[in-house]
């Protein structure tokens, strides 16, 4: 009975957790900005279904938006009896606004500490929305949790009920019918977040293609000074602008991959962009982000001398992080491609540093470069290869899976040696393959294993581990 009434109202908390939009940011209404507030959740945790005693988990959480299945959202925390509380100030425009909150079992959620929806009682998974009129400006949301046994859902959205056709309050999307986002977008709407597993099926039925379509998503966020993680997750291709530099390029088929980009920002509102397309079969598109450093963004680097160019003569060149094979690649070169020497080499003199069109620097074996500059007249800045194992001390967390199976190898042929669960903190043991979609892990009980990088969050680039191990 349990598991029937659980599938029945599966659709209400998958459509209701679909909504949730990414967190740490403002909105620029018609060119007017508007503050930000609290860039994630506090959340805090405890082994028992009352709020009571002394929490065993705090951390932040970038959404409420929860399905832990029979598992729990920590090794710290009791996969059954546990309780939750969630708070944040979060900017909303003035306006009507309807709150949903889905759960099981109990859930209780005030707005400026209003009590908007009570349901403290044993249950199966269900959603309650609640209507309240906002002002303009920052507003306290608190949000309490309790699971008793069984299954575990939290989650939390909104809407907004009285805007007017067409305005545009969060990510503005394009969608095209064909993979170059050429001519006039087939729809242009509102999309609260860039999270999207459409599967065979299309953004929009009946006006968007299923396969073959593309799309473009713009937005002004408000940032604090310091460095973010960008992660961007997409089947099939994807291109990502930060303030107006391009720090991702992924733009051929490919299945499900995620990549990631550091950057440093002075703070502001900052316009980011991100272009996607589908060519067949599945398509996913996500973007996140998280500040992994508070420092003031460093004095940029001046630029190089702009006379100092060499050619590609490779069919298509890997631009690396340092001055070898061993180094994760940034992006590939193609043929006939001029590219700015910066004035840096490495001892041998058989690697350079470059910098391309858009402001990205990286190294390139000079075997494929054609120049008329001398390399040896340049400057030496050897950056040596990684240690034996990368380094240590560098974590990740699981994020992108309720549960995560550990092997004996980077790949699925291999053994499962251990399962961990969302949410689980692991040690980077300092190795990747090849492609650096796998990634070896040690465990806080020691034990060593191999785990798909896709369902990985780190602020450690897993491009920069050793390959092997």
């Amino acid at each position: 009975m349990y598991r029937q009434l659980y599938t029945h109202h599966s659709w209400l908390w998958r459509g209701a957790l679909a909504l949730l939009f990414i967190v740490g940011c403002a909105i620029i209404v018609r060119g007017t900005a508007v503050q930000g507030a609290e860039a994630a959740w506090n959340a805090t945790y405890w082994n028992n279904t009352r709020l009571e005693g002394t929490p065993v988990l705090q951390r932040t959480e970038a959404n409420l938006a929860h399905d832990w299945g029979d598992g729990s959202p920590h090794t710290l925390v009791n996969a059954d009896n546990f309780s939750a509380r969630w708070t944040r100030s979060i900017y909303f425009e003035g306006g009507s606004y309807r709150f949903t909150a889905t759960m099981d079992d109990g859930m209780r959620v005030w707005v400026n500490n209003n009590l908007l929806i009570d349901s403290w009682t044993d249950s199966q998974v269900h959603s309650l929305s609640s209507d309240i009129s906002l002002s303009p400006g920052d507003h306290q949301v608190k949000v309490e949790y309790y699971e008793a046994g069984g299954k575990a859902a939290a989650g939390l959205t909104w809407t907004r009920l009285d805007a007017s056709p067409g305005t545009i309050y969060n990510w503005r999307g394009e969608y095209f019918n064909n993979m170059t986002l050429s001519g006039n977008p087939a729809l242009v709407r509102d999309d609260w977040n860039i999270d999207f597993n459409w599967g065979i099926g299309s953004p929009a039925g009946g006006v968007v293609n299923a396969d073959q379509f593309s799309a473009r998503w713009t937005r002004l966020v408000s940032l604090a000074a310091g460095r973010y993680r960008f992660t961007v997750t997409s089947d099939d291709g994807a291109r990502l602008w930060v303030n107006n530099q391009l720090v991702i390029d992924r733009w051929y088929d490919h299945t499900i991959e995620t990549f990631t980009a550091e950057v440093d920002v002075a703070g502001g509102n900052i316009p980011i962009k991100l272009e996607y397309y589908e060519n067949q079969g599945d398509a996913e598109i996500r973007l996140n982000w998280t500040q992994i450093s508070s420092a003031p963004a460093p004095t940029p680097t001046p630029a190089p001398d702009p006379s100092l160019t060499a050619t590609v003569v490779a069919g298509a060149l890997n631009m690396r992080l340092g001055p070898g094979t061993e180094h994760g690649v940034i992006t590939a070169v193609p043929y006939g491609t001029t590219v700015t020497l910066t004035g840096y080499r490495n001892a041998a003199a058989t690697w350079v540093q470059v910098q391309l069109a858009d402001g990205r620097q990286g190294w390139m074996n000079v075997s494929y470069l054609r120049t008329s500059y001398p390399i040896a007249n340049l400057t030496v800045t050897d950056a040596p290869p990684p240690a034996a194992g990368g380094p240590t001390g560098q974590t990740a967390t699981v994020t992108n899976a309720a549960y995560l199976n550990v092997r004996s190898g980077p790949g699925v042929e291999y053994n499962v040696v251990s399962v961990i669960a969302r949410g689980t903190v692991v040690e980077l043991a300092g190795y990747r393959n090849a492609s650096a979609t796998w990634v070896k892990i040690k465990l806080a009980d020691g034990v060593q294993g191999w785990v798909n990088a896709s369902y990985l969050t780190s602020s450690y680039p897993f491009a920069d581990l050793t390959v092997g191990g």
